[in-house]
């Protein structure tokens, strides 16, 4: 699940997370994004963009799929092909595995569903990747798409998603036929247009809204837990320098203790930002499962949304804006 570009990036470990090489919470959450995938991919012809080590073509295969899986980086064509040698003859008759770039490939038949996950947010121009994918897509076909969810800073990610920017994207190529919020990550499928259409089926100003005042408070947040933690990880090489020098030893391992629990305190109230959040996607999960035309012009719907300003995460919105007004006003009087 890479980007279909040359960069120079950390290796994808997607096949090492899935078998809980990386730890088995780790792994668990990455089996169930994978499955969750696989589940989207209908029909028997799929095509995987970003293939990365071959799990999901080898799964798709197993299942009797014709797969083929397309990546960038021929090290992951290579890991892929490895892991396929260990299969049974009649999957690796199944499943192609090529290194490719998306905006040249050129394959000889259209593809019941294209899966692009984990994709779109290494892309400095998305909806040409989209349009790309969609052009692969036999009439309507499907296009399975999953990001990484909020605040997700690796180097070579080049855009931040929540829901809003991501329908915005895919709305002109096709109808939305499941969201899905899948731990950290959104996954998003489309039912694809004969021809893209013109305008864009955008949520109300005040999701658009609600979501970048989320982001505000999410960087804030992580912000100060990664300060918190540099305060402690110094705290703890000077404790380990001082030895048995009791009384500078006892202030600085009061000062630890008061950095812990601030600490602590920081990953309750983002764990509670994120737990708004989710409630919020989960409020109109069901609602958005639908023609997005349709809803727009929905006067019930726009209610809901206009209501958004009044809920939990609404107040925490506010709330944090007082606090950055205030420490502004503090700052300047001093």
């Amino acid at each position: 699940m890479t980007a279909s570009m040359k960069t120079a990036r950390p290796k994808d470990q997607i096949r090492a997370a899935y078998y809980d090489q990386l730890g088995g919470g780790f792994g668990k959450k990455v089996r169930a994004r994978v499955h969750w995938i696989v589940r989207q991919a209908k029909g028997e012809h799929i095509l995987d963009i970003g293939c990365s080590g071959g799990v999901v073509p080898i799964l798709l295969g197993r299942e009797g799929k014709h797969v083929v899986g397309i990546d960038v980086l021929p090290e992951a064509i290579i890991e892929a092909k490895q892991a396929l040698l260990e299969e049974p003859t009649s999957v690796k008759e199944k499943v192609e595995l090529h290194e490719a770039n998306v905006m040249t490939y050129t394959p000889d038949i259209q593809f019941d569903t294209v899966l692009m996950t984990e994709v779109l947010e290494h892309i400095g121009e998305p909806e040409r990747f989209i349009a790309r994918a969609v052009s692969f897509i036999a009439p309507e076909g499907r296009l399975v798409i999953t990001v990484p969810f909020g605040v997700n800073d690796y180097a070579d990610h080049k855009r931040t998603y929540y829901l809003n920017q991501l329908l915005e994207q895919l709305t002109p190529f096709g109808k939305i036929e499941t969201i899905e919020r899948i731990d950290k990550w959104l996954g998003v499928t489309i039912q694809v247009y004969p021809e893209p259409r013109e305008g864009r089926a955008i949520l109300p100003a005040e999701v658009e809204w609600l979501e970048d005042a989320f982001e505000e408070v999410e960087r804030l947040h992580l912000a100060t837990i990664l300060d918190l933690k540099r305060k402690q990880q110094n705290l703890e090489r000077k404790v380990q320098r001082l030895g048995e020098q009791t009384e500078e030893l006892a202030h600085i391992r009061a000062e630890s203790l008061r950095h812990e629990q601030q600490l602590q305190e920081q990953h309750e109230q983002y764990k509670m930002l994120e737990e708004q959040y989710a409630a919020l996607l989960d409020r109109f999960e069901g609602s958005l499962v639908t023609n997005l035309e349709l809803l727009e012009a929905n006067a019930s719907w726009k209610s809901k949304y206009r209501s958004l300003a009044r809920s939990k995460l609404g107040k925490v919105v506010v709330r944090y804006w007082k606090f950055r007004r205030q420490l502004k006003q503090h700052r300047s009087r001093r």
